[in-house]
């Protein structure tokens, strides 16, 4: 015997997580440093000369370009971190939905939230 049951998912079709081939896809709001090595030399503590090697340098730092010997791209973990499908919550009843929905938009009706919306998905075992 088939028995049906919904579940009532509360989602937000803008904030869905997206794939991006490219790792400076600007959606996903990663940082990009450079790490700088220099035709300058400086003694170590050794005694010996080696050459400048700067790390974490962002791209508006001033730096001659002509005195750059190497400069790799680092590039971060994203910044922008959603639901793969948005949701933001999810309940076994449509009036325990409809309830969190009432009190989020009671407690961020001055930050306009973003639509959000309640999907019945049904289930079958």
């Amino acid at each position: 015997m088939l028995r049906t049951k919904s579940i009532w998912v509360i989602h937000n079709p803008v904030k869905r997580a997206i794939w991006c081939s490219k790792s400076d896809c600007p959606k996903l709001g990663r940082k990009e440093v450079y790490d700088v090595v220099l035709d300058e030399t400086e003694e170590n503590a050794d005694g010996e000369l080696e050459q400048i090697i700067k790390l974490g340098v962002t791209a508006e730092a001033e730096i001659d370009e002509s005195k750059i010997v190497k400069k790799v791209r680092r590039v971060s973990e994203p910044t922008v971190k959603h639901h793969s499908l948005g949701v933001v919550a999810a309940f076994r009843s449509k009036r325990r939905a409809l309830r969190f929905l009432d009190e989020h938009f009671k407690n961020n009706q001055d930050q306009s939230p973003d639509s959000l919306e309640l999907t019945e998905i049904k289930l079958t075992t």
